[in-house]
């Protein structure tokens, strides 16, 4: 096995040891043993047998670890981290039987703890891609455990599969990948030959999460010629193929398991392109993608809302204020409660992205009908989280104009009623007070 190879496990994992290992220095030094615990001490050593690259070593003290138990044990889960880490080592080193053992062991042991989801996933893939003796199903996950650390391997692995196996079940998956990874490294000519290839494929073919591969692979191909090659007539072509071809396809996202639909983002990029002339695409978005994920590379969120929200930012540029603050508040109101933000991300909810449209984009522009839109949206919040944050815009916007008098009514409004609520406004577990931060702006 080559030395990349070897050195090549996920940088989260490695954050992980590390912080469990952080986790029982800080209990020893608080009081909790004389010595380090010999489950944080293996596993110090199973990091840095793993940063030198010696995976087989790294297995075998992993493989001995056994954590602590009662109050006084260090805040982190020893045993399955240690469980996990072994079950990524022999994916690495190709031992597909004692890589299914290890996770299936993780998914009955640990379903209650965050990795679950990767450890299920990583099982599903093994046990129903048989095919070759389940060769083609332990190449492709190679090439995930690698995509995001160490491209090239990942590259390479889905390579083997596509010249080994062809005719596998998992090979239009492995052409897709293998296109979705050259366009996020910008390697733009292979990534459109891998896209047109796998675009090629016939319907019944899937990607790992049963979602079809044509339609996915014909959108990036697309994109990949709007983004990277600059030829929009080309893209053009590709966005109306997936409109005419797959109008009727939905996706699950692999995340969320959130329906979604390649047509509609098709009708974005397509919207995108024309500016002002596709506003009527955005209106049809606004109106039939009500129960549609919006699924971008960096981005998700709601179909009728994201529709909605580019509106709103047209309509400001066109001077159209009434029209626009109506777009943010169809926003609010229809899925305030929905969630938006990066893929991978926290995400927050849509009635404070709404509210902070409503202060920023349109207040600096028409403040007063930003008010009375952020009034509105007072009144029509569905909880007392949006209403405080929808409150706390008010006031900001009404400080910076001078309004003292008024926005000491909100404030006092907002003592009257929450006055110790606090809000995750951006969904990171960063809570602010409102009504605190009301106080502060108004220099109270």
């Amino acid at each position: 096995m080559d030395r990349t190879m070897k050195r090549a496990l996920s940088a989260d994992i490695l954050h992980s040891l590390a912080a469990f290992v952080l986790a029982g220095l800080v209990a020893a030094i608080a009081g909790c043993g004389g010595r380090e615990p010999p489950a944080e001490a293996r596993l110090a050593l199973a990091l840095d047998m793993l940063q030198q690259g010696r995976l087989d070593d790294a297995a075998r003290q992993l493989g001995s670890v056994r954590q602590r138990r009662g109050w006084l044990a260090a805040p982190a889960y020893g045993e399955s981290l240690a469980l996990r880490l072994r079950s990524q080592i022999a994916i690495r080193l190709g031992a597909r039987e004692e890589a299914v053992s290890l996770l299936d062991e993780y998914v009955r042991r640990y379903p209650s703890m965050a990795p679950f989801a990767y450890a299920q996933g990583r099982l599903d893939l093994f046990l129903r891609f048989k095919d070759g003796q389940g060769a083609p199903a332990l190449l492709f996950v190679r090439g995930l455990e690698s995509e995001d650390d160490s491209p090239a391997i990942a590259i390479r692995e889905w390579r083997n599969l596509l010249r080994d196996y062809p005719r596998s079940a998992l090979a239009p998956a492995a052409q897709l990948r293998l296109g979705m990874l050259q366009k996020k490294l910008g390697n733009a000519a292979w990534a459109l030959a891998d896209l047109e290839a796998a675009a090629e494929a016939p319907p019944e073919a899937a990607d790992a999460a049963g979602n079809a591969v044509a339609p996915q692979a014909l959108l990036a191909a697309g994109q990949v010629n709007r983004e990277l090659l600059s030829d929009s007539r080309a893209a053009r072509a590709s966005f109306e193929a997936v409109r005419e071809k797959f109008a009727k396809a939905v996706m699950k996202e692999p995340l969320t398991q959130e329906p979604w639909s390649p047509a509609m983002m098709a009708g974005f990029e397509l919207a995108d392109m024309e500016g002002a002339v596709g506003v009527p695409r955005l209106e049809e978005l606004a109106k039939t993608g009500a129960r549609m994920a919006f699924v971008a590379e960096e981005h998700a969120g709601m179909v009728s809302a994201e529709a909605n929200f580019r509106l709103a930012d047209l309509m400001i540029r066109r001077g159209a204020w009434a029209d626009a603050a109506g777009r943010l508040l169809v926003v609010a109101r229809e899925h305030g409660e929905a969630l938006c933000g990066p893929r991978l991300g926290p995400r927050r909810r849509y009635a404070f992205e709404a509210a902070d449209r409503l202060e920023a984009r349109l207040g600096s522009r028409a403040p007063d009908e930003a008010l009375k839109a952020l009034s509105a949206l007072v009144g029509a919040a569905r909880s007392k989280e949006a209403w405080a944050w929808a409150s706390l815009k008010r006031v900001r916007l009404l400080a910076r104009l001078g309004r003292q008098k008024e926005a000491r009514e909100v404030l006092a409004e907002m003592e009257r009623r929450y006055p110790k609520l606090d809000v995750d406004p951006f969904g990171d577990g960063l809570v602010v007070i409102p009504a605190k931060e009301a106080r502060r702006t108004l220099g109270g």
